[in-house]
Formats: structure tokens, C-alpha cells, sequence
């Protein structure tokens, strides 16, 4: 590759027509996704499993959008040029660890941001191509297919530490929210995790449901928010409509399996776990908190996750499940038991 040269903007943008591809067919020919917005856009939300590299940064792209807005069209493309033929040389260099291979490169909408990147690519003998749409579209495409989901489901319900989320790891055919949503659905549920916002779950979730094949699907009863995100409408509907299934396992099995869950691997961790515990004042009491908080001070985790189990969650959830209408009980004190027991349950429902 040449070394660093000046770069025209004006010149790279020439060529506005060719190489554009869908999502799907750039996943066909297993294209890396690359996302040229801001870091900021990005965050925001993406297309699940792309990588950013941004062409403007936040500062720049707020810049183009005041010139736009006030300015006009192309005093706005004229900032965009300046900024970016300072930009291109080391954009290469951002770029050189997939020179070797096939690219798809989206901005917003499918504009100026990607088709100049592509360009720029193809010009030094890339494999780039411009996603049609850009995230705009992707987004569009989305919560269509959210909106449309209306599959079979079989709904694993039971209290609290039964196991619910390690038998949904243990299956084919299962989706785990908590997963998507990088969020335990509990108290401490965001605990050294990264929970996702709703466009990046969205975006997760509809990657792995694509991915399924025939229905039914095993699926964590929920509530429709965990974390910083809510089910969408279709996914809780169809939930709502499931095939219901309780599972059940002792006290004292799910006492470790809570302490297990939920490690404390630092002062920061005990800390937002102290913090957490004081907001349960207006369900259990100044004293029972109090007595939660010396169990975690002194490290006395079993007697705490016990009656955060018995005082809380349980008298919390128990009374909810009496009102549904479970197909089948099954133990989870067993968990490779259980799942293949789920498995067999599916196995004579297709």
C-alpha cells in the first residue's frame, strides 16, 4: 500500500453509483460490516456483530449538521470534504487489518459518509461495497420483523434460583433474553454486566431469532422490562400465549445457585450490592435491610440470598404464578435432566 498522499474528497466522491449491496447478500458472501457514523451514532444503536470506524467524530458531524441546518446543502458537503481529506490517511491505517477482506461499509442512510469510504477503498483494491440503506434501513427492517414475530413458544416459569437460565443455556431452540440484554432481570441483574439500550438488544435479539429454525421455541418467562430494555409487544404476546411450563427446585438448591450467580469479585461489586439492598426498605423493613446488610458485610451469603428469597422475591412472584396454567412441573435440581426432559417435551410438539 502506498504510504501516506494527499487525498481528494472531491475526486473520491466522483464515482456516487455501484457497489451496493443488501444486508442479506452481504452476509451471504460474508462480508465484514463496517459502521463509518460517530462513535456517538453508534452507541446509539448498530447492525448486531458490526465493527465502527468512524469517518467524522461527534464534534464534526455536529458541525456539518449546524452548516446543514443553517448554511445550506453544500456548505455542509464543502465542511465534509475538509474534514475528511485530513482524515483519509489515517483512516487507512484503521482499516489495514481488513484490507484482505470483503467489506461492507453503511453510514446513516446509505449517503456520502459510506460511498466515500467505498470509493476510497476500491480505489487502493479493497473489496468494499456500500450497504444499501445504511443503519436507517437495517433499523426499518428491524422492527418489522419484531413486529411481525408471532412463533410458538414454550415459557419456563418457576421462583427465583430455579435454574430457569442455565436450562435455557442448555437447549437448541431457546432464546435467552437475559443474554440479548446482557441483564439478569433481578436486583442486581446489571452487576459486572454491560447491560444493551433497546436498539441494541432489538438488533440482538432479531440476529438470534433469525437464526432459528422450526418453532417451538424455549424462551425465560419475564417481565416485559429487564434492565434498560423492554420486550417488544409481539415477543410478549407470544409469550402470553406459550406453552407453560413451572420449574421447581429446593430452597436450599437455589440459595447456591443465587450465591454462585451472583460472585462478589471486588469492593466495587459489595458496594453496589449495598446500595441495592437499601432500596428494599419499602418492601421489607428498616431492620430486615439492616440484618441483609450485615450478612453481606461479614460475607454471610447463603443467609442473605435466603431471605432475599423467602422475604422478597418469593412473596413477589408466588402469588403471580398461581394465576397461570402450567402443561407440566418439571424438578431442576437436576439441571442436564431437566433439559432433556424440555427437549423431549418440544420433540412431541413439532
Amino acid at each position: 500500500m502506498p504510504a501516506k498522499q494527499p487525498f481528494s474528497a472531491k475526486e473520491i466522491l466522483k464515482n456516487t453509483e455501484g457497489n451496493a449491496v443488501s444486508l442479506e447478500q452481504a452476509k451471504n458472501s460474508g462480508s465484514i460490516l463496517i459502521d463509518v457514523r460517530s462513535a456517538e451514532e453508534f452507541e446509539r444503536g448498530a447492525i448486531d456483530g458490526a465493527i465502527n470506524i468512524p469517518l467524522f467524530d461527534g464534534y464534526e458531524k455536529s458541525i456539518i449538521g449546524t452548516l446543514y441546518k443553517h448554511a445550506g446543502h453544500q456548505e455542509a458537503i464543502d465542511k465534509g470534504f475538509e474534514f475528511a481529506e485530513r482524515k483519509f490517511p489515517d483512516l487507512i491505517e484503521n482499516f489495514r487489518p481488513f484490507l484482505d477482506k470483503s467489506l461492507a461499509i453503511y453510514c446513516a442512510k446509505g449517503g456520502m459518509r459510506s460511498r466515500s469510504i467505498v470509493n476510497l477503498l476500491t480505489g487502493l483494491g479493497v473489496r468494499a461495497s456500500q450497504l444499501e440503506g445504511g443503519y436507517h434501513q437495517y433499523r426499518r427492517d428491524t422492527l418489522d420483523f419484531i413486529e411481525n414475530f408471532d412463533a410458538k413458544l414454550i415459557v419456563l416459569h418457576g421462583l427465583t434460583g430455579t435454574g430457569k437460565t442455565r436450562i435455557i443455556e442448555r437447549l437448541d431452540h431457546a432464546i435467552d433474553l437475559e443474554a440479548m440484554a446482557r441483564h439478569r432481570s433481578s436486583l442486581f441483574g446489571g452487576i459486572n454486566m454491560q447491560p444493551r439500550n433497546q436498539r441494541q438488544f432489538e438488533a440482538a435479539l432479531v440476529t438470534h431469532l433469525a437464526s432459528l429454525d422450526q418453532p417451538p421455541f424455549f424462551i425465560e418467562g419475564e417481565s416485559n422490562k429487564i434492565g434498560r430494555v423492554f420486550l417488544p409487544q409481539s415477543l410478549a404476546k407470544a409469550m402470553k400465549n406459550g406453552v407453560m411450563i413451572k420449574i421447581t427446585a429446593p430452597l436450599a438448591t437455589r440459595v447456591k445457585r443465587i450465591v454462585e450467580d451472583y460472585p462478589i469479585t471486588s469492593k466495587q461489586v459489595r458496594i453496589q450490592m449495598h446500595n441495592t439492598l437499601l432500596t428494599l426498605q419499602k418492601w421489607l423493613g428498616k431492620d430486615k435491610v439492616e440484618t441483609l446488610c450485615g450478612h453481606l458485610r461479614h460475607n454471610r451469603l447463603e443467609e442473605l440470598a435466603e431471605i432475599l428469597l423467602t422475604d422478597y422475591y418469593d412473596k413477589r412472584y408466588g402469588n403471580m404464578y398461581k394465576r397461570y396454567v402450567f402443561t407440566r412441573e418439571i424438578s431442576s435440581e437436576n439441571l442436564d435432566e431437566a433439559a432433556a426432559e424440555l427437549a423431549e417435551f418440544r420433540r412431541q410438539l413439532v
